[in-house]
């Protein structure tokens, strides 16, 4: 069983000897430290390689990892079991997606920055269990992008699927901001961009799959969602959705729709699938990073480079090695690299702004096989890349292409995501890269 990647990273913040946690917030209320007046007017900062959110699937708990000592801060047990753990936009809080149970539940990571007006104040607190669930059918489909989370709920036979938006504000008021009810159910995404929702449409009309074949688009206020356009351009079996700053892309069984991000009016074209993928073969599954102009098109282990704006050669293979299975891959947060995790245990780093050259191959591990598991998540506070395999973590410098430690562990994780202080408001990102077997296309 493998999990999806968890894009992320930003600025460096140096690792402390140590971090002493309490259930309380560990550095005292401004002014009440002994400290002058003036010191209150400067930054409060903790200097911290943040934590790792971790699910023990021996325990059924989540448990937090501090990456200053490696050492696990706290276990809270959950029911059920999440199909996925992803961040918050913020990085304060854990999203644990629990399809199978039709529940999202929260989690604060403890680490997080108060703006008090004349300066920031950064806190660090234990863990805690959020009061706060969503419990709608099949929750699939997370997004991130501005200070938006989105959850996309495939629903069922008796449910319709359903939107549902968050930010970190929200969340710390154990609140979400808005909830968009469909008309009908289907494997689906949403992804919310500069105010506008861009979420899957299928008729009710198609019932050989669940899969969308449309792509419609809703305006947000921050509160409320207003209908203004299906696009005309088809996209049977849509499955998969990615943007970067230009670009929003959905893959389609017979290629990929792209979305112009750049003109008012957000026209829609469609590219083909590209010459030499076999029939019977689409494009499942998309990458891509705010600050990289590709996009990433994903067909079973092949990865293509996708350029919409060069239309009569919009696709370019990215090659990984002759004879290797392709399990995760991912972008660091601002696209400085790009990544990708073979079946030989073998990771792939690449250079985006360097036409894709390779940089690094490190051999992590030995070759997997069908009952390892493996995940990924990267941290904003620096070129990390923390990778999870059945009972270790393995921390790379993608920017050096070196293996920086491994920690083990005495469980066995089935997912990861990390927290922490980013010195960023938010990311924009996407954390939905959720797939299927080539063969699951068709439900």
């Amino acid at each position: 069983m493998f999990y999806p990647p968890q894009p992320f990273s930003s600025v460096l913040r140096p690792l402390a000897a140590s971090l002493v946690l309490a259930s309380a917030t560990l550095l005292s209320a401004c002014g009440e430290s002994g400290s002058s007046s003036d010191e209150t007017h400067h930054n409060i900062k903790i200097e911290t390689d943040g934590r790792l959110a971790l699910f023990d699937t021996g325990a059924s708990a989540l448990k937090f990892l501090n990456l200053d000592n490696s050492q696990v801060i706290t276990s809270i047990t959950m029911d059920g079991e999440p199909s996925s753990l992803y961040a918050s936009p913020d990085r304060r809080y854990a999203v644990a997606i629990q399809r199978e149970d039709d529940r999202v539940s929260f989690f604060d990571g403890g680490l997080y920055t108060e703006d008090h007006g004349d300066h920031m104040h950064d806190y660090a607190e234990m863990p805690s269990r959020l009061p706060l669930t969503l419990n709608d059918h099949k929750p699939t489909h997370y997004t991130v992008g501005e200070p938006h989370g989105v959850v996309f709920f495939d629903g069922g036979t008796a449910a319709s699927s359903k939107v549902t938006v968050f930010s970190d504000t929200t969340l710390g008021s154990s609140s979400t901001l808005a909830s968009l009810n469909l008309e009908n159910n289907m494997h689906g995404v949403a992804k919310l961009i500069d105010g506008h929702l861009f979420v899957t449409y299928r008729d009710s009309g198609i019932t050989d799959t669940t899969l969308p074949a449309a792509v419609e688009r809703y305006h947000f206020d921050g509160s409320s969602f207003d209908f203004e356009t299906r696009y005309d351009e088809a996209c049977p079996k849509l499955h998969g959705a990615a943007a970067n700053a230009h670009s929003l892309g959905f893959g389609c069984g017979d290629g990929v729709l792209i979305i112009d991000l750049h003109d008012a009016a957000y026209p829609a074209t469609k590219l083909a699938n590209p010459d030499s993928l076999e029939t019977g073969a689409r494009i499942g599954t998309l990458v891509a990073n705010h600050d990289v102009e590709e996009l990433i098109g994903i067909a079973g282990n092949r990865l293509f480079i996708i350029d919409p704006e060069s239309k009569p050669a919009a696709y370019r293979e990215l090659k990984i090695a002759e004879g290797v299975g392709r399990l995760t891959q991912g972008f660091t947060t601002h696209g400085e690299v790009f990544y990708v995790l073979g079946d030989d245990g073998g990771l792939r780093l690449f250079d985006p702004a360097d036409n894709w050259a390779p940089l690094y191959t490190i051999a992590l591990m030995g070759a997997l096989g069908e009952d390892d598991t493996v995940a990924t998540a990267v941290s904003p506070a620096q070129e990390r890349l923390f990778v999870l395999h059945n009972q270790t973590v393995i921390e790379v410098d993608t920017s050096a292409g070196k293996i920086v430690r491994t920690i083990n562990l005495d469980f066995k994780a089935s997912s990861i995501a990390w927290l922490g202080l980013t010195g960023e408001a938010h990311y924009e990102g996407d954390e939905h890269n959720h797939e299927h077997p080539e063969e699951e296309h068709s439900h």
